[in-house]
């Protein structure tokens, strides 16, 4: 039983990670294109095959990007979700702390990638992290503001 209340905690400490992990040089857009290249010669062979390189490094730029709204998203929640379970904080403490920590991590992580051999920092990539955390915010919020109006 206590496993499951860390769990939550196991698994944002383990996103952290994995984010740390994709800011190296595996992260990088020459690496993911080559999965996404992979990827889709599995699924569409057809599609792959005709694929430019033109294509291919529209289609891994989008991703790519997308990625990052993504997982800074699922970061907030899961981080919301362990100060709630795993540290018993409270909706607003635990929103407030999510947002934050997802923050400074999106922004730590374009450091990191500028002293990364063959990776860039960009501040637009902070901005598309800024995004996926305020998405996941608004859900929060609006989820919680139900819960409210359904107890009263």
């Amino acid at each position: 039983m206590r496993l499951v209340r860390h769990l939550p905690a196991i698994l944002w400490i383990g996103m952290l990670l994995v984010i740390f992990y994709f800011s190296s040089r595996a992260g990088s857009s020459e690496h993911s294109a080559e999965w996404l290249r992979a990827f889709l010669s599995w699924v569409a062979p057809h599609f792959a095959a005709q694929l430019t390189e033109t294509q291919l490094a529209l289609l891994n730029f989008l991703f790519r990007k997308t990625g990052h709204g993504t997982g800074y998203l699922l970061l907030t929640l899961v981080g919301y979700w362990a100060l709630r379970v795993s540290f018993g904080h409270e909706h607003a403490p635990a929103l407030r702390i999510a947002v934050i920590v997802s923050l400074l991590r999106a922004i730590v992580d374009e450091i990191h990638q500028s002293f990364v051999p063959g990776r860039t920092g960009t501040v637009m990539d902070v901005l598309i992290d800024g995004v996926g955390i305020a998405l996941a915010a608004w859900f929060l919020r609006t989820q919680q503001s139900k819960v409210v109006r359904g107890s009263e």
